[in-house]
């Protein structure tokens, strides 16, 4: 199973800020196309997934973001990107998996969203003490 997530940002996230994201959180991530380019996916060096990354869809109108993720986006650049993320839901790789998405959120410039399968609700992706603005 994984943790799903969502990269919302004001252009494509490219192979550079996955790169420097995954970088950030552990340089000896590895990095392999998928689909001919379609998707991103970063590994362990023993070869886990930690992590794949989808290739990012512009939203034609950036009020659909808020309308798929159950909540209204205090901003939103427009155009806004969406980015699907798969992550590993698994410990101890769940840790290592989440910094990175957050991580190339960062790097990309946008914000990170998480969805819980199991509540059926997108939450703000925010580090420990962080609020929603």
């Amino acid at each position: 199973m994984s943790a799903e997530w969502t990269i919302l940002t004001a252009g494509h996230v490219d192979a550079a800020a996955v790169l420097v994201g995954a970088a950030a959180v552990d340089p000896d991530v590895g990095i392999r196309q998928l689909w001919e380019g379609d998707a991103l996916q970063l590994v362990t060096d023993d070869g886990v997934v930690l992590l794949t990354l989808f290739q990012s869809r512009r939203l034609d109108d950036p009020s659909d973001a808020g309308r798929l993720l159950g909540h209204p986006l205090s901003t939103a650049p427009d155009p806004l990107w969406w980015s699907e993320v798969h992550a590993a839901a698994q410990p101890p790789f769940r840790g290592t998996a989440e910094r990175i998405v957050r991580s190339i959120a960062d790097a990309a410039g946008g914000t990170a969203e998480s969805w819980s399968w199991s509540t059926g609700l997108y939450r703000m992706g925010l580090r420990d003490g962080e609020q929603r603005h």
